[in-house]
């Protein structure tokens, strides 16, 4: 038996659903020791000739059959209702520990292994808290029922099964304690192919190109070489500790069962306490086999709680900065429904850890709702560390961040990155990210976004299939549409990061009078490099040294 102190708190926090997956499967077992008596009664009463008597237990059995198949399926639909809880709980809050600063900018940190957590990890915990959590519970309470019962019809045969049973959990501890250490190893090479797999998958073209897709595969096998023989040595320890199981197991009941078959020997006829001896001998270990097979199940997910809990994911988060609290005390209203005027930012100084000076130094900003504001400046001058400053993905060392005398919060601000990310799915899904979106809301964000009349020239429109990472559409098209989901979430502050760095000239202009039009409602502040397609703005300014500077253009 093993108890992880995380799991089983997951599993209290919803106390209704863990106690109905209990209460059922407690049932279950029950009908099953209801079954067994009348079959020990069935048996009786043929040795003894009772025609009648037959027929009555021969009916019982089957009612029971039936009724032990109905409360079977509610257990089962009651178990996956709690393990789906759980599992949305701890994702939920695996993904909002994965994305703050210091997980964002962890240059260690990998996609695949992250994916493998928040994916299999986190599925797989789902075995352990739907089946192992409730099958404990079941044979604590229902496994010295069956012993008492058993030793009011024999003394020597409840002892016998007794000793079964602790040694049953006894027993393997030493090798679960084993078990759990290679698992470890384990899932750390399962997340080190995940890893593998994910960056390969991504750099297939550039791989290709390199003339190293053999060195890529050899690196993936001896990945995968790895992986079997960690599974190798898990499984070997597996089958110790369920060869320890069985044998007290099978100990227990061939125990009981002379006890029984002694009784028998003694001349008397057999009578339905000798059955109900065998049966329920039995019937005593149905839990510990139960608890042993739910247990391999969910070992994937118990070898990945040291991965989610580096991560967060059994922590309760909580905002840490004041600026990006989730709504504001002193208005009702929320971002959405809100118009900004002004974005002001006032001494805002950074530096990232063990570098000498600040990146961004004493900044001064102030963005108007109605006028685009555009940032420019070399590579590494700090125009992205000033981006996630206002995203709240960095904390600024000094300075304020207002937004019309207020501070300014996550909920404030739409971005539209470098790279938008699309999903596979049509254009609908990709623009209603938020939830459902009226057709008339569709229409007239893609209007504003510039591309309205390029959907509408798809044969499906709004319907039309998208790729992963949207590879169906060109970059404008992946710029604008991702612009006209930023709009949909109606925030009153839109940053857009290097808009124009993958397109031609005409579309940079396009893209720029798409962001005048859309700065006549909310503040829009963007970054580019390209200050020749920035003529028709009038507040461009340049990053150097920290400091923003009115630009000579």
């Amino acid at each position: 038996m093993m108890i992880v102190p995380l799991l089983w708190r997951e599993a209290a926090r919803f106390p209704a659903a863990l106690a109905r997956s209990v209460a059922l499967l407690a049932l279950v077992f029950l009908a099953h020791a209801a079954q067994a008596v009348a079959i020990a009664w069935s048996m009786s009463a043929v040795l003894h000739g009772q025609a009648r008597e037959v027929l009555v237990a021969l009916s019982l059995i089957l009612g029971i059959a039936l009724a032990r198949l109905v409360l079977s399926l509610a257990q089962a639909s009651a178990a996956a209702h709690l393990g789906g809880r759980v599992r949305r709980v701890v994702r939920r809050r695996a993904m909002q520990a994965a994305l703050v600063p210091e997980r964002l900018h962890d240059t260690a940190a990998r996609d695949g292994s992250m994916r493998a957590s928040l994916g299999d990890g986190v599925d797989g915990i789902d075995a352990y808290v739907s089946r192992y959590v409730p099958a404990i519970v079941q044979l604590l309470l229902t496994c010295p029922i069956v012993v008492l019962v058993l030793f009011w019809l024999s003394p020597w045969a409840g002892l016998c099964v007794a000793a079964g049973i602790v040694s049953a959990l006894v027993g393997p501890m030493a090798w679960k304690r084993m078990m759990a250490r290679r698992g470890l190893d384990h899932w750390d090479s399962y997340e080190a192919l995940s890893a593998d797999l994910l960056e390969s998958l991504r750099g297939m073209a550039t791989l290709r190109t390199l003339g190293d897709v053999s060195g890529t595969r050899e690196r993936l096998g001896n990945r995968s070489e790895a992986l079997r023989r960690a599974t190798e040595r898990v499984m070997r320890g597996s089958l110790g500790e369920t060869a320890v199981t069985d044998a007290a197991v099978q100990g227990g009941a061939v125990a009981a069962a002379a006890v029984a078959v002694s009784h028998a020997v003694t001349g008397q006829v057999p009578a339905v306490e000798v059955y109900l001896v065998l049966l329920l001998s039995s019937e005593a270990f149905r839990p510990i086999r139960d608890l042993s097979r739910h247990w391999h199940a969910g070992f994937l997910g118990l070898t990945a709680i040291p991965g989610l809990e580096r991560i967060g994911a059994f922590t309760e988060q909580r905002d840490a900065a004041p600026v990006h609290t989730a709504s504001d005390p002193a208005d009702g209203q929320t971002a959405k429904d809100r118009p900004a005027d002004a974005l002001r930012v006032t001494g805002l100084s950074f530096r990232y850890p063990d570098a000498p000076v600040d990146v961004i130094h004493d900044l001064d900003l102030t963005a108007r709702r109605g006028s685009l504001t555009a940032i420019v400046g070399a590579s590494g001058a700090g125009k992205s560390t000033l981006f996630d400053l206002l995203l709240g993905f960095l904390v600024p060392r000094t300075g304020s961040i207002d937004l019309d005398g207020r501070p300014l919060r996550t909920s404030d601000i739409a971005v539209v990155s470098q790279r938008p990310v699309l999903f596979a799915g049509t254009i609908r899904d990709n623009l209603a990210v938020n939830g459902a979106t009226a057709e008339a809301d569709l229409v007239a964000a893609c209007r504003d976004a510039g591309i309205l009349d390029e959907i509408q020239r798809f044969p499906r429109g709004f319907d039309t299939e998208v790729t992963e990472a949207g590879t169906s559409l060109s970059g404008g098209q992946r710029q604008r549409l991702a612009l006209a989901r930023a709009l949909l979430a109606r925030r009153p502050v839109l940053l857009v990061d290097e808009p124009t760095s993958a397109l031609d000239a005409d579309r940079s202009a396009d893209v720029i009078q798409t962001l005048h039009r859309v700065a006549r409602d909310r503040v829009v502040i963007m970054i580019s490099h390209r200050s020749e397609t920035l003529a028709e703005v009038p507040a461009v300014l340049s990053l150097d040294s920290g400091h923003l500077h009115r630009s000579a253009s």
